[in-house]
């Protein structure tokens, strides 16, 4: 199978070096890679162009604009500007790739393994392992959502769906939407290394309240707020983050915000998640 991979990258000199060794290193590689440098103001973007120039499926391109790349549409934005540059027209599958993660030599391999068993296969990725001060943990999340830093979407799928969304759930509304229009997604078991501890870059205060905001816009209700709040409960700093989410849910509600789509859609995932409460599983 063929593939392309799209990598929004801004200040990520640290890490990017060891992304793209690992992308050069693949057994299966992409037949083209837009890294999308985001106005950095470090050395990301001579670093990007010393590879490109002895391996021609990389190619570096600037924004045009000074974005704030802290979640939600500005990434999609970004996303978006490589997309629109790509050459390649027959491709398989894309992937949305982060520059600051380290892949296993045989990922993407299995990952176009993965599309072909399985022609209702829409959405699949490895799971996160977060390293911090030397330290790896594996990164618990829902069985059905694949991480937005490594995300691969079969060609048919991300046309149906109408690509990602520009907003701030648009790392899990696309899997929603599939599996709205009958695709499936998979987390396969291939760890890939994240070098910056996921939310690092946030002010997790106002990301919490951000969150519990853009949930009311995404159709959630109050008994769902309420269940997010308390599984935010339980995790450190305990009480804060959950306080803050329910704010922002609490203050969109009051305002009587519009909603992203319509009662058809946002009735799905209301069951889908319902559903998975009551099987006790992490929503």
């Amino acid at each position: 199978m063929k593939y392309i991979i799209i990598t929004p990258a801004k200040d990520e000199a640290a890490f990017i070096s060891k992304t793209i060794e690992s992308v050069i290193n693949q057994t299966l590689q992409p037949v083209e890679w837009i890294i999308v440098d985001d106005r950095s103001k470090d050395t990301t973007n001579e670093i990007v162009k010393s590879y490109a120039l002895n391996h021609k499926m990389i190619k570096v391109i600037k924004t045009s604009d000074n974005r704030d790349r802290s979640g939600g549409s500005k990434v999609v934005d970004a996303f978006y500007t490589g997309l629109e540059v790509k050459e390649t027209k027959d491709y398989d599958f894309l992937v949305k790739l982060d520059a600051d993660l380290i892949l296993p030599a045989d990922y993407f391999e299995k990952i176009a393994e993965c599309f072909l068993k399985n022609p209702k296969m829409g959405l699949c990725g490895g799971y996160c392992i977060n390293e911090a001060n030397g330290v790896f943990k594996r990164e618990v999340s829902a069985s059905y959502h694949i991480r937005g830093a490594f995300k691969s979407l079969r060609r048919e799928c991300f046309e149906d769906i109408g690509g990602f969304k520009r907003i701030w759930f648009w790392d899990g509304v696309d899997e929603m939407e599939a599996m709205y229009k009958g695709w499936e997604t998979k987390v396969l078991e291939i760890p890939v290394i994240h070098l910056r501890p996921t939310t690092a870059i946030y002010n997790k205060r106002e990301h919490a309240y951000k969150s519990g905001y853009e949930s009311f816009r995404m159709g959630n209700t109050v008994l769902l707020a309420l269940i997010r709040t308390g599984f935010k409960f339980f995790n450190k700093p305990y009480f804060i983050y959950g306080y803050y989410y329910l704010k922002g849910f609490i203050k969109a509600k009051l305002k009587n915000e519009d909603k992203y789509f319509n009662d058809d859609f946002n009735s799905f995932t209301r069951n889908f998640h319902y559903r998975r409460i009551l099987n006790m599983k992490r929503i």
